[in-house]
C-alpha cells in the first residue's frame, strides 16, 4: 500500500508541476465566463426581450430561433 499512495503523491506533484497552480483558477474562470455568466444573463428578462428584438430585426431566418 504504502508504494501506491507515494506514486499517487508523486503523480499530483507532477500535474502540479506541469500546469502549475494556475490551471485551477484559468479552469474555474473559463467555466465561470462561458457557462454559469450567458446562463445567468438569460434569466434576466431584458436582456432576454433584447434578443428576441435582435433576432427579429436580423435579415435572414435562423432555423429554431425565429
Amino acid at each position: 500500500m504504502p508504494l501506491k499512495q507515494m506514486a499517487k503523491e508523486k503523480e499530483e506533484k507532477g500535474f502540479l508541476k506541469k500546469f502549475g497552480k494556475w490551471a485551477p483558477i484559468i479552469g474555474v474562470a473559463w467555466v465561470l465566463l462561458n457557462i454559469i455568466v450567458p446562463l445567468a444573463l438569460l434569466r434576466i428578462p431584458f436582456v432576454h426581450k433584447y434578443l428576441v428584438a435582435l433576432t427579429e430585426k436580423l435579415p435572414f431566418a435562423i432555423p429554431g430561433v425565429s
